[in-house]
């Protein structure tokens, strides 16, 4: 067995999280080492995922997918608490709480529990196992930590399965107030749903907080009051509306709730007041982008709320006035108007850092044997193809749940890897013919057959794209499915949509290196040059270069990419944040550079100063699970466990081939 050997691999982090977490630690020095620490596990795990941005815009705890959260509350003006999500978005990662407490030992260290903490742990974790295989945990569970003059406490949150399984568990559960909480259809009557559980385990009187959604995007204080008397707590009414009348009024409609999302969290104590149901507290909660709305920078919007509420001032808000002191590039989450058993009120708010710009760090990371491909080729190509003939990836959509596509890019992909052989040969043939079914029109191509658009889409459709339409009329052509005539009339359908105005004094960074004549990304009338890509152009170039051979370089549009593609990359400097502006459609640069790498073997010229730079975005060893496309807002997110198996296979191949040709 070969040495496991070291690599310097290439991580990326939100660049203002460091300057928040210090900040903060200003804020709260009592706290700073402990806080300090909890958010780099974290961070520290996203970073070695491989995942880049993706690692750190994609969570379901934040507004912006920021996979940390940080609270604070004016019925408590000196303390913070944060929220941290400690799921990579992988599909083959496991977010059940089970998986949370293996991956953080140290923050429920079992030897330090009491037994009625471990009971309570492990009926979060059975109310987990009752999630419907068609329909896993989307989240799975957070972590809370919160930070007091005096100590920090652990608060785990878990997600509530829609089972009926799930609810009857949660039922026998020991939780206060159970009964009420698992009566789904109760809640459906209330217009609420339970979407997840917080508790904190090393309290020896812990809390239990039930966190709903309301059904609707519209909300009124009739639709309050009624949900307050659901919960028993009616009386507390009165002081918790005129707490919202004073916040309404800072919004800029001044009389109604704005359409959003809301949701309520009710906290019960295991005390005699359970038994009389009644909440130690109820909170209204909102989402903040949606609530306050308006033109004003957010942090000013959110001080002119608190102020009209009653509490913005130094003693109400002293947290709020030293971020914004200090210029932290802020996102705020969520608005929570609260009310207690004795009456007290208080709004509290959450919020993340701004992601628009990473910061790259080197890691050092352990690179796996050759030994860890697994399965040989043609045992891979048998377990990966679908009866489509497509290969499988998967998608994560925006509500964080995870379905298998099969879709013509990464089908292509893969058969890029593939040499047309004995043992290849059906399989390639398999997933020519699928790739031919997403033929929309002539000389159009898209991301699916039009026959087989994915459930999980609902009404959206995706139109085709020169990105689809290059690489599958390429390996059509490279195998033979179709004659050069219909190449030629496939590209005179590609100059369609060729970028026609490029203006340097404009504000998009495209007018910096965009060149007239490269290609749109999309196939349609109206186009946003924002969403301008290179790698899309590269797999148009490949295209015109398999079709013209040497002769391609006099070919306008040819010479138009390649300009763009040398001037777009030194635009860069090959720095991350940029980088992401010229490959709006890659969840990872390596994808450019694998795309690049293609072009080059077969045959296109003054690459080199692209590939080998980018070479340092290369995942070390065979990951399991790379990341590969997004949409431009990040909100679909492709990864697939094959393709790098696939590509390292392909690689080892050329390896042995050339090695034998110069042998002979």
């Amino acid at each position: 067995m070969n040495p496991t050997m070291t690599d310097e691999s290439v991580a990326v982090v939100p660049a203002s999280l460091a300057a928040l977490v210090t900040a903060l630690c200003e804020f709260a020095p009592h706290q700073a080492e402990a806080l300090r620490q909890d958010v780099m596990r974290v961070v520290q795990h996203r970073m070695a995922s491989g995942l880049l941005s993706a690692a750190f815009n994609t969570s379901l705890l934040a507004y912006n997918g920021s996979p940390v959260e940080f609270t604070a509350s004016t019925l408590r003006p000196q303390a913070i608490a944060c929220t941290l999500d400690p799921f990579v978005p992988l599909f083959r990662q496991s977010c059940q709480l089970s998986a949370l407490q293996a991956l953080y030992p140290h923050l429920l260290p079992d030897d330090t529990l009491s037994p009625a903490a471990r009971t309570a742990l492990a009926a979060l974790a059975d109310i987990q196992t009752c999630a419907d295989a068609a329909r896993p945990l989307r989240f799975g569970s957070w972590i809370g930590r919160k930070y007091r003059p005096d100590a920090a406490s652990t608060k785990i949150y878990a997600e509530m399965p829609p089972t009926a399984r799930a609810f009857e568990a949660l039922r026998h559960s020991p939780f206060p107030h159970a009964a009420c909480a698992s009566d789904r259809h109760a809640l459906a009557n209330a217009g609420l749903t339970l979407l997840m559980l917080g508790h904190y385990p090393d309290e020896p009187d812990a809390p239990t907080e039930y966190y709903y959604q309301w059904h609707s995007a519209e909300i009124t204080l009739a639709d309050i009051a009624a949900v307050m008397r659901y919960f028993g707590c009616e009386t507390q009414f009165p002081a918790l509306q005129a707490l919202l009348v004073r916040a309404l009024a800072a919004l800029p409609e001044k009389t109604a709730f704005p359409a959003t999302t809301y949701g309520f969290s009710v906290v019960y104590r295991p005390s005699a007041r359970s038994q009389t149901h009644q909440p130690d507290s109820v909170s209204l909660f909102t989402l903040a982008p949606g609530f306050l709305g308006g033109v004003a920078p957010a942090a000013e919007k959110m001080e002119a709320l608190l102020h009209q509420a009653g509490a913005g001032n130094t003693q109400g808000t002293p947290l709020l006035h030293h971020l914004i002191r200090r210029q932290v590039p802020l996102q705020f989450n969520v608005i929570g108007f609260a009310v207690d058993a004795a009456g007290r009120t208080g709004i509290s708010y959450t919020f993340s850092p701004q992601q628009s710009v990473f910061n790259e760090v080197n890691l050092k990371a352990p690179r796996p044997s050759a030994k860890s491909t697994g399965a040989p080729l043609t045992t891979l190509l048998r377990q990966q193809q679908q009866a489509s003939g497509a290969f499988a990836s998967m998608v994560r959509t925006p509500d964080g749940r995870w379905y298998q596509d099969d879709n013509a890019f990464v089908t292509a992909q893969v058969v890029r890897t593939l040499d047309y052989a004995p043992e290849t040969a059906g399989y390639i043939d398999k997933a020519l013919d699928f790739l031919m079914r997403c033929q929309v029109s002539e000389g159009h191509f898209s991301f699916w057959p039009p026959d087989a658009h994915p459930a999980w889409m609902g009404e959206q459709t995706i139109v085709p794209d020169i990105d689809d339409t290059a690489i599958i009329t390429e390996l059509l052509y490279k195998f033979g499915r179709i004659c050069a005539g219909t190449v030629r009339q496939t590209l005179m359908h590609m100059n369609g949509y060729q970028l026609e105005r490029v203006d340097a004094r404009l504000a998009a960074p495209q007018h910096q290196w965009a060149s007239c004549q490269v290609f749109h990304t999309w196939m349609k009338a109206e186009n946003d040059i924002r969403q301008l890509d290179c790698c899309v152009n590269t797999n148009a170039l490949i295209l015109l270069h398999r079709y013209y051979g040497a002769q391609a370089s006099t070919i306008p549009a040819y010479h138009r990419i390649m300009t763009m593609l040398h001037n777009a990359f030194r635009w860069s400097q090959n720095d991350y944040s940029r980088l992401n502006t010229l490959i709006p459609y890659y969840a990872h640069p390596n994808e450019w550079r694998v795309a690049l790498e293609y072009a080059r073997a077969l045959g296109v010229e003054n690459l080199d100063t692209l590939i080998e730079p980018l070479k340092k975005w290369r995942a070390t060893g065979i990951p399991a699970e790379i990341p590969l496309y997004r949409r431009h807002d990040g909100l679909y997110l492709w990864t697939s466990s094959s393709l790098a198996r696939f590509r390292y296979l392909s690689v080892c191949h050329n390896h042995r081939s050339a090695t034998t040709t110069t042998r002979k």
